[in-house]
């Protein structure tokens, strides 16, 4: 794969799978921390939002440190579904009970 090819799609892949992971993430531990732990929901969005950064950071590093960018991306567009299937599934349990 050409060498300027490589670093345009791990640019996409950190900048915008870290974004979109980072986004599910805090909202789905927001979600967590509010109904699960019962914490307040001003520290609740707070913890999940720091928390989210980490997972942006860390993803954004390795973005740029594997050797093979397309499994590589797969596996993050893998991982974003399922953060996202899950978060869905969540919200469909939390309205069947409050029916």
């Amino acid at each position: 794969m050409n060498k300027n090819v490589a670093i345009i799609l791990r640019s996409i892949v950190a900048i915008i799978g870290g974004y979109a992971l980072s986004a599910l993430l805090s909202i789905y531990l927001t979600y967590s921390f509010v109904h699960l732990l019962h914490i307040n929901k001003g520290v609740a969005v707070l913890t999940a939002s720091m928390m989210s950064y980490v997972a942006f950071f860390i993803l954004f590093i390795s973005s740029f440190a594997v050797s093979n960018i397309v499994r590589w991306l797969i596996s993050c567009t893998l991982i974003i579904a399922l953060a996202a299937v899950s978060y869905t599934h969540l919200r469909a349990h939390e309205t069947r009970e409050d029916l």
